[in-house]
């Protein structure tokens, strides 16, 4: 009896840990740098399902932010890289303002977003800046 109990723990760990698992700044959806900005949302940040999302006031949309290169997601703060200014912090659920471009996921076909694609079935979306959202 103990064995088969043991043996359901071994089991249900090895499935655990294969699951969702936090950003690593090699997850984190960066390009280079856009500056064009053809629309402004008001929203926060958050965590699902192993996707840094965007979603809007009106919780209608949701959005991937591909976010500039060098920016950086800790698990719970984004750091985000505007050539040229200082990095902005972004707290998970804090309301700011983002600014920039929908684009098509055609748009990035590095075999590095082929997986944030298959994770994160969103639109994604060129971050050109961030701001508080007064």
């Amino acid at each position: 009896m103990r064995r088969a109990g043991v043996l359901v723990g071994l089991v249900l760990a090895s499935c655990v840990s294969h699951g969702v698992h936090p950003l690593t700044p090699q997850d984190l959806a960066t390009a280079p740098y856009q500056g064009t900005v053809t629309s402004a949302l008001t929203g926060s940040l958050m965590y699902e399902g192993g996707c840094l999302l965007f979603r809007e006031d009106d919780g209608k949309s949701q959005l991937m932010p591909v976010w500039p290169d060098g920016s950086v997601f800790n698990g719970t703060t984004l750091s985000f890289h505007q050539p040229g200014k200082s990095d902005q912090l972004i707290v998970i659920a804090q309301e700011f303002q983002m600014e920039g471009q929908p684009i098509p996921w055609s748009t990035l076909s590095a075999p590095a977003y082929k997986r944030i694609h298959h994770q994160c079935e969103v639109q994604p979306f060129f971050v050109s800046r961030v701001r508080p959202a007064n």
